[in-house]
């Protein structure tokens, strides 16, 4: 049962749901549809695709290389968790749209939207611009991000708990490749092949092996 999975917290998820339903209105479901087919599959290939072309065209391929690698690990990641937890989406019956052919828990629009949205919005961070700039990025980013894990909830394609478990997840994902990409770029560059530590008198030493 879907109260039972993991603990309280997904005891008010049947009540979070039903609330959530309570609230539909035409234009409250046509930007809830907008948000949940950005953070869809095809949305954010699409979106990670451009993005990474534009990152190439402006010779940032080490960006490119980071957001390509994130997406593809967080989408494995998706797949892999839903696999694992094997949780039942809430019933067809409130459901606005065609079912979904895979499991509920995490969901794969809140994960992978937050792993797209917070790498561009690291970028952002972690560059020269100006601080009101990082300070819009960033509000950019969770606005996107909070969008569209609430749009599956109000859908009815995902339980609340399935959507925060998505955020926590991309939180850690992305803490993880951050570290990776900052202990890569600080690596130091490799020696010529044949060239070892310098000798005391400032001549490399030839390896002999």
């Amino acid at each position: 049962m879907s109260t039972e999975f993991g603990g309280s917290l997904a005891a008010y998820d049947p009540a979070v749901t039903t609330w959530a339903v309570s609230l539909r209105h035409g234009l409250v479901t046509a930007v809830a549809w907008t948000f949940t087919h950005l953070g869809g599959t095809l949305g954010l290939t699409a979106l990670t695709v451009l993005a990474c072309g534009f990152f190439l065209l402006r010779g940032q391929r080490r960006h490119a290389l980071v957001l390509a690698g994130a997406m593809i690990g967080s989408s494995l990641l998706t797949v892999l968790l839903k696999l694992l937890f094997a949780r039942s989406r809430p019933s067809t019956s409130l459901l606005l749209g065609q079912p979904a052919s895979s499991w509920s828990f995490p969901s794969g629009h809140a994960f992978n939207t937050g792993v797209f949205m917070g790498v561009l919005a690291g970028f952002v961070l972690f560059s020269a611009m100006a601080p009101a700039r990082k300070a819009l990025a960033t509000a950019a980013a969770c606005t996107v991000i909070a969008l569209v894990g609430l749009s599956r909830v109000y859908l009815a394609y995902h339980w609340l708990t399935d959507v925060l478990a998505g955020w926590a997840i991309a939180l850690a994902w992305l803490c993880a490749v951050g570290v990776t990409a900052l202990t890569v770029n600080r690596r130091p560059p490799a020696l010529p092949a044949g060239l070892g530590p310098r000798a005391p008198g400032g001549h490399p030493r030839i390896s002999q092996e």
